[in-house]
């Protein structure tokens, strides 16, 4: 008779080699290895799933410190917690789906057929979602680097608005108008967020082309009301710093345009602009170098 591949291992072997009958040596080995190899598995399994999760929150920790000091924003730490569970549950689903195949292949079940069918269908879902998957990685890439954050005015392409929402996969912003606008993450790819660290509020002026002969005169009485909005009760602890000083910008035959900032936070500077604009005009209409309406005729 010609020698059988029971495929009992090492085990059957040793116990056939000890004289133990070839039916007895396969069920001990079925019993006694097979068992013992799922538990190294399942003990491999859980190893490996802690220690990647302990390494992801490391790097994830590394790169939200340096997005924080980038951005200034102060809630990277609580977005990383979110990011990095979300990771680490990732990565434990991976090993999961390994240990459980290994453990397949152990217990007999061949998995040729399966893994076949599974790369074909995997790679028709694959070509058909990449767009999907490109969206929910970029949201995660967002996520983590805490580019922008719900309540944020940003300005993605030609939408600007506050964002109302934030996930993986979509972004949905609010215009001034109110429209709603629904930019999917892999979109983006230039962004411009005007509620991080600080701002400038930017009033320009346009003066009549006959008061350059008062423009050290209309300089004055800009920084004044500059001055006075800086110092108000609404403003004081918001301008951060002195205005600027007023800077001339352009000018026709008819008119020059005078500019005057302040160092503000971004929450509030439209309302300052607004403030600082309303001061120095009335400032210059009580010095008459702003320009009155004339009269209609009769």
């Amino acid at each position: 008779m010609g020698s059988v591949d029971n495929g009992g291992g090492w085990l059957y072997d040793l116990l056939t080699k000890a004289g133990v009958d070839h039916g007895t040596a396969k069920t001990v080995s079925d019993l006694v290895v097979r068992p013992v190899a799922v538990i190294i598995v399942i003990l491999v399994g859980v190893l490996v799933a802690r220690v990647g999760s302990k390494a992801i929150r490391r790097v994830l920790q590394q790169i939200a410190n340096q997005a924080a000091s980038r951005s200034g924003s102060p809630r990277a730490g609580a977005r990383l917690s979110t990011v990095s569970a979300l990771a680490a549950n990732l990565w434990r689903f991976f090993v999961f789906i390994v240990a459980v195949a290994i453990i397949l292949g152990i217990v007999g079940i061949n998995l040729t057929p399966l893994l076949a069918s599974a790369t074909i269908i995997g790679a028709t879902l694959g070509f058909g979602a990449q767009l999907i998957v490109r969206d929910y990685f970029s949201g995660f890439l967002l996520t983590v680097e805490d580019q922008y954050g719900i309540g944020d005015s940003v300005t993605i392409g030609m939408i600007s608005g506050v964002v109302e929402d934030l996930t993986l996969r979509v972004t949905r912003l609010r215009a001034d108008d109110g429209t709603v606008y629904f930019v999917a993450n892999g979109d983006i790819r230039q962004l411009a967020n005007t509620s991080r660290g600080w701002a400038h509020a930017v009033v320009d002026l346009t003066l009549p082309g006959s008061s350059a002969t008062d423009l050290p005169q209309a300089r004055t009485i800009i920084e004044e009301a500059a001055r006075r909005v800086a110092t108000s009760e609404e403003f004081a602890g918001l301008s951060t710093e002195p205005p600027a000083l007023v800077t001339f910008i352009d000018s026709t035959d008819r008119t020059l345009t005078l500019r005057i900032t302040l160092h503000t936070v971004p929450s509030k500077r439209d309302a300052l602009s607004r403030a600082l604009r309303e001061e120095a005009i009335v400032a210059l209409s009580d010095s008459q170098l702003w320009p009155t309406p004339t009269a209609a005729p009769a």
